[in-house]
């Protein structure tokens, strides 16, 4: 198969994640937003009960990176943009 451009490959990204990661991470009120994709390089931003979540770098390499790089082989990487800190509610609350 030929190399697809950004704009393909963040097309089957996006449907990937539609149908695959978040029906899966919704159970953890959870999901995965799209950011953009540039030279093969996908950048993700996690909300709802992923944000700040402690199995977020777990959820992301082993779970969403391998999903994408199995349907897309020349994704060369998942960056996660999350301020995980952040928010109205993140999962992880800092020591007050």
């Amino acid at each position: 198969m030929d190399e697809m451009d950004d704009k393909q490959v963040k097309e089957r990204v996006q449907k990937i994640l539609d149908e695959l990661i978040n029906p899966a991470v919704a159970g953890h009120g959870g999901f995965v937003d799209l950011l953009d994709v540039k030279e093969n390089v996908v950048y993700l931003k996690l909300g709802g009960g992923c944000q700040g979540c402690g199995m977020v770098n777990v959820t992301l390499k082993q779970g969403i990176e391998t999903t994408l790089k199995e349907e897309i082989p020349q994704i060369a990487g998942v960056i996660d943009q999350t301020d995980h800190a952040g928010g109205t509610n993140p999962y992880y609350q800092p020591a007050k």
